[in-house]
């Protein structure tokens, strides 16, 4: 879920719990992540990339409207914050020479993040490395997608 209203353009994942084997089941796991970490955060002022994790809950739970709701527990909760300056470069504009390339100087192995750049540029790995003349898959425009259309319509309805 993002918050379109965060200046941070702030982003959780509410994932299926338990996330982890053996999570406690009084334990509730998610995590976000913001795509513009320096800019100054809408309830806490400072960028995202200066907060602690008690600040980035703060700021979150201010986007959510639930802060005083969840201020009393915030002592029951913990939020490591970390950087992966890379982790969301595939929502990010880019031009040529922005990034490395897909294969790698010296690379023989790679891993995947998320499904559709990943796929891509893993395709583009393995066809590459292997000299294979393969086009990678078209890109899925789900956007452009009468049925995913339809069905996030119905959804707005509920």
């Amino acid at each position: 879920m993002t918050l379109t209203d965060s200046s941070w353009l702030m982003s959780v994942v509410l994932a299926h719990q338990p996330h982890f084997r053996n999570q406690p089941a009084n334990v509730f796991v998610f995590w976000g992540n913001g795509l513009l970490p320096d800019a100054p955060g809408n309830f806490v002022t400072k960028p995202m990339s200066e907060c602690s994790g008690g600040e980035l809950l703060i700021e979150l739970f201010s986007h959510l409207g639930i802060m005083e709701t969840m201020r009393p527990r915030m002592g029951e909760m913990s939020c490591v914050p970390c950087m992966m300056p890379y982790i969301d470069s595939e929502f990010m504009p880019r031009v040529a020479g922005d990034r490395p390339s897909v294969i790698s100087v010296g690379a023989t192995n790679y891993c995947v993040f998320t499904v559709e750049y990943s796929v891509r540029s893993a395709q583009t790995a393995v066809f590459g490395l292997l000299g294979l003349d393969r086009e990678v898959s078209p890109i899925y425009r789900g956007d452009r997608d009468i049925r995913v259309l339809r069905d996030a319509l119905k959804a707005l309805g509920r």
